[in-house]
């Protein structure tokens, strides 16, 4: 009896080794975390803001990252990744990007705000979130609204 009251204080210790040294690299974006293709870009005025119909443009959003991609693009070993972070609960507000490119000497090169109006950025790196639910989300900025669908 003795024996095995050790034996379960073995395991008991083993387990809360093992517990302990796993790292939790859950997402904890909520559900703002994933990947999001664009599907509709209006400007300001109502007028259709984004034309390419053999190109798609994708958001893929995890913790406090933001990855940007064209695809097709002319380079789909490029892409732009940035911090991010959510003001209010209402605003999702991009700081410094920089753009990675695979397999180079140097991968990362930063870039200013204005670099990413292309992907429907604002300059002031400002994004208003309309609706966010598990399928939609739907951001607006000074030069007008994007929506997305959860891919």
């Amino acid at each position: 009896m003795k024996f095995l009251k050790h034996i379960y204080y073995i395991v008991a210790l083993l387990s809360l080794f093992l517990y302990t040294s796993c790292e939790n690299k859950r997402d904890d974006s909520g559900t703002l975390g994933g990947m999001w293709q664009l599907t509709e870009w209006m400007n300001a005025d109502g007028s259709l803001a984004y034309n390419k119909p053999d190109t798609r443009i994708y958001y893929k959003i995890r913790s406090n990252l933001l990855m940007l991609q064209e695809l097709p693009g002319p380079d789909v070993d490029i892409y732009f990744m940035t911090y991010y972070h959510l003001e209010d609960d209402d605003y999702l507000v991009i700081n410094q990007p920089y753009t990675i490119v695979k397999n180079t000497e140097l991968d990362t090169v930063p870039y200013s705000i204005d670099a990413l109006r292309k992907y429907g950025i604002p300059s002031n790196g400002r994004l208003h979130i309309d609706v966010l639910n598990g399928d939609i989300m739907q951001l607006s900025g000074e030069e007008g609204t994007l929506r997305f669908r959860k891919y």
